[in-house]
């Protein structure tokens, strides 16, 4: 039985080594992204450093210093056109199933699920934000500093606080 598990083993060793490799790789460039001059004196470095991990994103997106991506799940973000992340900001694309979770358990064994999560046309994320899994920021929506928003946001409105509430909700130009 032994042989059998060490035989599989080896012939997934190196796929699962190329998957490890590529991941830290991804986590490397996630790293020049948040703190590198380079992308301070170049700011356009910043988006194309995310789509080479995997981010989906538009056109014109402008993104902070120390904005933290969750890079394992990087293609579960899609970011539409126009989009600001203020410095500090964190968005997440899963989350641990905790109904597995017993007393006497361990936490790590917990599976993690990917959701999409999604940032449309013209949103703001302002500083120290935190965007949680599965949550749609809508067209033209500002989310306050240091909110951390766990619900959708409706398109063109203000939410802040924690958790996150619309305290206004934006009306057209006279």
């Amino acid at each position: 039985m032994k042989i059998e598990v060490l035989i599989r083993k080896a012939k997934n060793a190196p796929r699962a080594i190329l998957t490890r490799i590529k991941l830290a790789f991804f986590w490397f460039l996630s790293n020049i992204a948040k703190h590198s001059v380079i992308c301070w004196m170049f700011p356009r470095m910043r988006p194309f450093l995310w789509r080479c991990i995997g981010v989906k994103m538009g056109k014109n997106v402008s993104i902070g210093w120390d904005v933290f991506l969750d890079v394992n799940y990087a293609k579960n973000l899609i970011v539409e056109d126009d989009v600001w992340f203020a410095n500090r900001s964190l968005i997440f694309c899963h989350r641990r199933d905790m109904s597995k979770y017993y007393v006497g358990g361990r936490y790590k064994e917990c599976p993690q699920n990917a959701y999409k999560t999604i940032v449309k046309k013209g949103a703001c994320i302002s500083i120290g934000a935190t965007i949680m899994p599965g949550v749609t920021i809508g067209e033209g929506a500002v989310i306050g500093t240091g909110a951390l928003v766990t619900k959708d946001v409706p398109a063109w409105s203000i939410v802040a606080g924690v958790p996150a509430k619309v305290i206004k909700v934006l009306s057209e130009k006279p």
